[in-house]
């Protein structure tokens, strides 16, 4: 909670200490690491793979391999916007997980398109603006997820983890921040994730999440370079290149995804990651 405290006093008074290089007050105030571990990604790939199962199949679903065990102790659905989700535990890593379905009927992918952006308002001290059918989405769910995860969190102290593929990649990264202002401590494994909002909001991501979130981004996959004019992505790329292998890239690495231009990517690479196809039957038994 100290640490939120000081990251919202940061932003609010970065002006007065413009004389100061802005990566030098991020070192100050993310003092805690949080480095890419494979395992957890992994599970968050397993997870977000079983999003796919739908609201009506959540609770009775049996993960397999990575996610063994896992127990759902809360499902989440929008119907104006189709978003669906769970929210559980997996008590080999005494850890919540938050899981987000990606875009499997076309309302979602109306809604993936739609590019005019809002003001931000969740922290608004950003001066930021946020891709209006994304926050919309989260603004929906945002308090069921919050009191879902406040009870749990008093047992289950370690960081909550977020996790989405395609659309559930975006709401992924936005509800991590709603958490983050309710003091939840939160990080970030998503695949495919589109872009969400302007510059502005970019920097304020990085700021409040720094090191806990990775974008995992599949070689040539289209939906990360999405939308095009006027977006941007905040930094944490986790890069697999074609071969299948990973690497951490720098913010707006020339090496990484960005090595590609919009008529480069592909399509099939969104639904592929690390070997596996996002799909029900990938995760469960």
């Amino acid at each position: 909670m100290f640490l939120q405290t000081i990251r919202r006093i940061f932003f609010l008074y970065s002006n007065m200490f413009s004389f100061i290089p802005i990566y030098l007050l991020a070192f100050v105030l993310f003092t805690r690491t949080y480095a890419f571990d494979a395992k957890t990604m992994n599970t968050s790939l397993w997870l977000s793979s079983a999003a796919y199962c739908g609201k009506d199949n959540y609770e009775t679903m049996v993960l397999t391999e990575y996610a063994k065990g896992f127990v759902v102790k809360g499902v989440i659905y929008d119907k104006p916007t189709n978003l669906q989700g769970f929210i559980g535990i997996l008590p080999s890593a005494n850890t919540i997980y938050v899981a987000f379905r990606g875009s499997s009927s076309i309302k979602n992918w109306i809604d993936d398109a739609e590019v005019l952006k809002v003001d931000y308002k969740t922290y608004p001290e950003c001066n930021s603006k946020v891709h209006d059918g994304f926050y919309k989405s989260c603004e929906n769910v945002k308090e069921y997820v919050v009191n879902t995860i406040i009870p749990l969190n008093k047992q289950y102290k370690n960081p909550v983890i977020l996790t989405g593929h395609s659309y559930g990649a975006a709401i992924s990264q936005l509800v991590a921040m709603e958490l983050q202002r309710h003091d939840i401590q939160t990080i970030v494994y998503n695949f495919g994730q589109p872009k969400v909002g302007n510059a502005e909001l970019a920097d304020c991501v990085n700021t409040i999440m720094g090191d806990r979130l990775h974008r995992v981004v599949h070689d040539r996959d289209m939906v990360p370079h999405l939308p095009e004019v006027g977006y941007y992505h905040s930094c944490g790329e986790i890069f697999e290149d074609k071969s299948g292998d990973l690497r951490t890239c720098i913010c707006n690495d020339p090496t990484c995804s960005d090595q590609y231009n919009i008529f480069e990517t592909s399509t099939k690479d969104h639904s592929l990651y690390l070997g596996y196809t996002f799909d029900c039957s990938t995760s469960t038994a």
